[in-house]
C-alpha cells in the first residue's frame, strides 16, 4: 500500500481484520533512501523521505494504535528504522532526520500505549544490502562514492567496519523483529535493538 494514503491505510486494515478476525502484529516497514550533501539535498528530496518514512509511519501507527487499542487485548508493533536514526551519516541528511523521527515516534506511542497492553519497540538494522530494492536502486552507487570505493566492494566494506566481522541479512532482521513481538519480549517496550554486526557509533547512549 501507499503508506502516504489514509485511504489505503485503512482499507489495509479492514482487509486483515475481515480475513483474519483482527490484528495482533503490526511492522512499520516502508521504505527508501536517498544521498546528497546538505547543500543538494531538494525540498523535495526532503518532503519525500518525510512523507514516506515519518508521516507513512505515523499515519501506518496512528491506525493500528487505533485499532489495537478498540480490540482491547494489547499488541505488538515493530518500526524497522535505521542505524542512522542514530547515527549521523555523511550526506545522507534527509534519510537519517527521517528515521530518527521514527525512532522516537515508536517511544512516544510506547509510553501512550502501555496502560492499554499495546508495545511499541525499534529495530535499527545497517546495510542489508542482500534482497533490497533500495540497494539495487542509485543509493548504492552514492554509498560508494561517499567511501571512495567501487559499489561492487560495499559488501565487505560494510562487513569490515563491523566489530563482528558480519555482513546483515533479511533473516537477521526478520528473526529480531519475530523475537521482539513474541512473549519472549512481553516486558520489553520502548526499545530500540541494533542489528548492525557491532559499529561502535551507533551504540545506544
Amino acid at each position: 500500500m501507499d503508506v502516504k494514503s489514509h485511504e489505503q491505510i485503512r482499507s489495509a486494515f479492514k482487509e486483515a481484520v475481515l480475513t483474519y478476525g483482527g490484528v495482533d502484529i503490526v511492522v512499520n516497514n516502508a521504505g527508501l533512501a536517498t544521498s546528497n550533501t546538505i547543500e543538494d539535498t531538494t525540498e523535495e528530496e526532503w518532503d519525500l523521505n518525510m512523507d514516506i518514512l515519518a508521516k507513512g509511519y505515523f499515519l501506518v501507527a496512528k491506525e493500528a494504535f487505533q485499532l489495537l487499542k478498540k480490540q482491547g487485548i494489547g499488541g505488538q508493533m515493530v518500526f524497522v528504522a535505521s542505524k542512522n536514526a542514530i547515527y549521523a551519516g555523511k550526506n545522507v541528511t534527509a534519510y537519517s532526520s527521517a528515521k530518527a523521527a521514527e525512532a522516537h515516534l515508536a517511544r512516544c506511542m510506547a509510553v501512550e500505549g502501555g496502560e492499554y497492553g499495546i508495545r511499541v519497540n525499534t529495530v535499527l538494522p545497517d546495510a542489508v544490502l542482500q534482497g533490497s530494492a533500495i540497494w539495487d536502486s542509485k543509493w548504492r552507487e552514492e554509498r560508494a562514492a561517499n567511501y571512495g570505493i567501487e559499489a561492487d566492494q560495499l559488501e565487505e566494506h560494510y562487513r569490515n567496519r563491523t566489530i563482528l566481522k558480519v555482513n546483515v541479512t533479511p533473516r537477521d532482521i526478520a528473526n529480531t523483529i519475530a523475537f521482539l513481538v513474541s512473549s519472549n519480549s512481553a516486558k520489553t517496550t520502548g526499545c530500540m535493538v541494533t542489528v548492525d554486526g557491532g559499529v561502535p557509533a551507533s551504540f545506544t547512549r
